[in-house]
């Protein structure tokens, strides 16, 4: 919770009004209100997801644009507001295919950054509005190694490549004189 000290002048006096505003209520009304423009301006349904693509976000992605799509007034064309700093390309699938199941057209927003599988999914859409400042990261896939760490999958390949491209040992080179 935030507090908010008002000063208000009445009579040549200054009453300080103590007013508690919960800033998830003042950011979630901003937020709507920007998404509410951004459906008149583009006709169409707007969704804002700022989160990594990991696990469980498509669940959440599915139940949302379901919601949506239960209203009225329903356009066949979706607005999605993205910043994510990538995650994994079978979850961005689910989602793409989510947006495909329920809407025509697919327009994507990048106000700031979505790297990597946030790219991916920018890349399914059929528009991307994008301003100056505004980045798409290179696609740079992942693959976990037993310990649990995430290894480049461009790495894994070169060491791969590496490995079956050495010439076989000889048996003279296995016994030492």
């Amino acid at each position: 919770m935030i507090a908010i000290r008002c000063l208000c002048v009445n009579e040549n006096r200054i009453i300080n009004i103590m007013n508690h505003i919960r800033c998830n209520d003042i950011i979630e009304n901003l937020l709507k209100e920007r998404c509410e423009s951004l459906e008149e301006n583009l006709s169409g349904e707007a969704i804002l997801i700022r989160a990594p693509m990991h696990h469980g976000i498509d669940d959440i992605v599915r139940r949302e644009v379901e919601t949506l799509v239960a209203g009225e007034n329903r356009h066949d064309k979706l607005i999605v507001v993205l910043e994510t700093d990538g995650g994994f390309v079978e979850v961005v699938e689910r989602i793409s295919d989510v947006f495909r199941q329920h809407f025509k057209t697919v327009v994507f927003v990048v106000p700031n950054f979505a790297y990597s599988a946030g790219t991916v999914l920018c890349l399914s859409g059929d528009e991307i509005y994008m301003d100056y400042y505004s980045v798409l990261g290179p696609i740079d896939p992942q693959i976990r190694a037993s310990d649990g760490r995430s290894v480049l999958g461009l790495g894994y390949l070169r060491k791969y490549d590496e490995l079956a491209n050495k010439k076989p040992i000889s048996d003279s080179e296995i016994i030492a004189p």
